[in-house]
C-alpha cells in the first residue's frame, strides 16, 4: 500500500516535472529560455554608424550566422526602425551584394538599423533560422535604441514567403511588412500592414496570380497596399531599389503614424 501511494507520487512528480520543464523551453522571455544568439558575441556589435559584415556567434546547429548590417547615425535619446531583410534565393548566395544594391540603398532614408542575415536556400521558415530572426529582434531591443512599434519586416521572393507566414505567427512583433517578388494565397485576415511590390514581368510569380491573391487578401480584410513595378523582373532584385524608397513615406504615416 505504501509502495504503491509512493510510486504514484513519484509518477506525479514526474510530470510536473516534465511539463515544467518543456514551458520553460517553449515560452520566449522565461529564465530557463535560451537563446539561439550567443548573447556576448551579440554584444561584441560595434554601434559605429556605417556598415558592417561580419558573423554573430551561436547557439544551435551553426557555430556562427553571416550579417550584413548597416548602424544609422543616432541622436542621443533617439530610439529608431529595426528591418530585418530576409533575402531569396539569389541572395543566399550573395546576401551581401542583395542588400547593398537593393535594401540599404532603398531603405537608408528610414534611418534604422538595416539587418540582413545570411540564411537557406529554400526557405526562411526552417526553425532554427526562425528561431534567430526573433532572438537577435528580442537582443536589439534589449541592447540597442530600437522603437519595439518600428520593427519591419521586409522580404524579396523566398524571404517574401517566409514573411506572409511571420505575418500570421508573430503580429505582436512586427509593425508593418514589405514583401517582393512574392505569391501567397492568404486564407485568414492578417493584422499587420503590408506593403506589396511585385513586377509586372515577373515569370515566377505572374501579376495576374498576384492581383487575383491580393484582391482576395483584402476581401478578408488585410491592410494591404500594393504596388507595381512597371517591367520588373524577378531575377534582377536590384531593380527595386527606387520602388522600395516609396514604402517609406507608407510606413511614416500609415504604419507609424509619425507624419
Amino acid at each position: 500500500m505504501k509502495s504503491s501511494f509512493l510510486s504514484h507520487l513519484l509518477c506525479f512528480y514526474i510530470i510536473l516535472t516534465v511539463i515544467s520543464c518543456k514551458s520553460g523551453l517553449d515560452t520566449r522571455g522565461s529564465n530557463n529560455y535560451k537563446s539561439s544568439i550567443n548573447v556576448t558575441s551579440f554584444k561584441e556589435i560595434p554601434l559605429t554608424p556605417g556598415n558592417i559584415i561580419s558573423t554573430v556567434k551561436v547557439n544551435d546547429k551553426e557555430s556562427e550566422w553571416k550579417y550584413d548590417l548597416t548602424i544609422p547615425k543616432i541622436k542621443d535619446g533617439e530610439k529608431v526602425p529595426l528591418f530585418i531583410v530576409l533575402h531569396g534565393g539569389v541572395g543566399s548566395k550573395n546576401y551581401t551584394k542583395f542588400s547593398n544594391c537593393l535594401v540599404t540603398p532603398g531603405l537608408k532614408d528610414a534611418g534604422g538599423f538595416i539587418f540582413s542575415p545570411s540564411g537557406a536556400w529554400r526557405t526562411w521558415t526552417l526553425d532554427y533560422l526562425e528561431k534567430r530572426i526573433l532572438d537577435f529582434i528580442d537582443l536589439a531591443k534589449e541592447h540597442w535604441p530600437i522603437d519595439p512599434n518600428k520593427i519591419v519586416l521586409v522580404g524579396y521572393s523566398n524571404g517574401a514567403i517566409a514573411g506572409w507566414q511571420y505575418a500570421k505567427d508573430y503580429e505582436s512583433i512586427f509593425s508593418g511588412m514589405v514583401l517582393m517578388g512574392s505569391n501567397c494565397k492568404v486564407e485568414e485576415k492578417l493584422n499587420i500592414p503590408i506593403y506589396v511590390i511585385q513586377g509586372t514581368e515577373d515569370k515566377f510569380f505572374p501579376i495576374k496570380k498576384v492581383r487575383k491573391r491580393v484582391a482576395e487578401a483584402k476581401a478578408l480584410g488585410c491592410n494591404i497596399t500594393f504596388v507595381e513595378a512597371e517591367g520588373n523582373t524577378h531575377v534582377k532584385a536590384c531593380e527595386y531599389q527606387e520602388i522600395l524608397k516609396t514604402s517609406i513615406p507608407w510606413m511614416e504615416k500609415e504604419v507609424w503614424k509619425t507624419k
